[in-house]
């Protein structure tokens, strides 16, 4: 049995009990037998997740000491309720794992046209430790292509803002979380993640995923680590990044930032052959389905309405074993009932 979660905790391995419940009035021999054939499946699980038994017991919704004494074989009540409940669970946490082992998995990263703009362009603002910003639409694995980077460079950070990291303290423990950097202070706070961008001779990269999110301030600060630390930094989102600069002209801070902005990568709409490599990918063939795919990607979204799609496709093709074609295609574009919203 293959079981995984996307969440887990600290990996704990649990042993199996030595001895079990005995033989009581309200357990039968058959209730203990289960109870070992339970117990074995649930130190698989856990043991493959990584789960706590605190955790465990909150995920079947058994309460802590009832649980701590089921699975130590002390429990003195009915084992035939626990037992059904563990079971439930068990059974739910593998029909899950099943499910999820059906779900095609999408391409690794592929270097299209735009990935490897995006790349030179970081790369531009790592070697001159200059200020850069990438604009591109929805979609288009701007994202992906920051963490291809962050993988495969030195000295390379990627950290993502949201509307609740915002200003410039939320974003600063934000940076320190990513850079690693233990200070407590927020007085230091700003010079602490400084010297950790700081390198003799340059060639640190700072990339803020989702930077329309950040306010002005914050914008300001990123300028301020550029000019004081000698990093490069990317501003990476949508097109309101860059859209602040050439819209306001008033205040010494943008005049600052305009003059720092080294490079622009921007692109509104995907590239058809970005659309194309990345459909070949997925190892379609069938012209109509490769067309209708292409459609898709341009009404918004580019490739992640494509890679969606396709995972629903897939397994409609999988199931009457067939390669993808265009019924497949249309049949899950149908089934995502996205129309409205692509």
């Amino acid at each position: 049995m293959n079981i995984y979660s996307g969440t887990s905790q600290t990996k704990t391995l649990w042993e199996r009990p030595v001895a079990g419940p005995e033989l009581s009035a309200n357990r039968s021999q058959d209730d203990i037998d289960q109870w070992w054939s339970l117990i074995d499946r649930t130190i698989e699980v856990a043991n493959a997740n990584g789960w706590t038994k605190a955790e465990v017991a909150r995920r079947c919704g058994m309460a802590d000491g009832t649980f701590s004494q089921w699975v130590s074989g002390k429990y003195n009540g009915r084992l035939d309720k626990q037992n059904q409940t563990v079971r439930q669970w068990l059974d739910d946490v593998e029909d899950q794992a099943a499910f999820a082992a059906k779900v095609p998995q999408s391409p690794t990263f592929l270097k299209t046209r735009t990935a490897n703009e995006v790349l030179e362009t970081l790369n531009w603002a790592q070697v001159t430790s200059d200020f850069v910003i990438v604009t591109l639409a929805a979609g288009m694995g701007k994202t992906m292509a920051c963490r291809h980077y962050c993988a495969t460079r030195p000295h390379a950070y990627l950290a993502t803002v949201s509307p609740h990291t915002k200003n410039v303290h939320a974003m600063l423990i934000e940076l320190a979380a990513e850079l690693n950097v233990q200070e407590h202070n927020p007085a230091k706070l700003t010079r602490a993640i400084g010297k950790k961008l700081e390198r003799i001779g340059g060639g640190t990269l700072l990339i803020i995923d989702e930077a329309q999110n950040l306010v002005d301030d914050a914008i300001n600060q990123l300028r301020h680590f550029v000019d004081i630390y000698g990093c490069g930094v990317a501003l990476v989102g949508n097109d309101e990044v860059y859209g602040r600069f050439a819209s306001k002209s008033e205040g010494r801070s943008y005049a600052q930032l305009r003059r720092r902005i080294g490079k622009r990568l921007n692109r509104r709409q995907p590239l058809r052959q970005d659309l194309e490599a990345f459909i070949d990918a997925w190892g379609v063939t069938d012209p109509v389905a490769v067309k209708t795919l292409i459609g898709m990607g341009l009404k918004g979204g580019a490739l992640g309405q494509i890679d969606k799609t396709l995972k629903l496709a897939a397994m409609l093709a999988m199931a009457n074993d067939e390669p993808i074609n265009a019924r497949h295609v249309e049949t899950a574009w149908k089934n995502r009932d996205v129309e409205d919203i692509a």
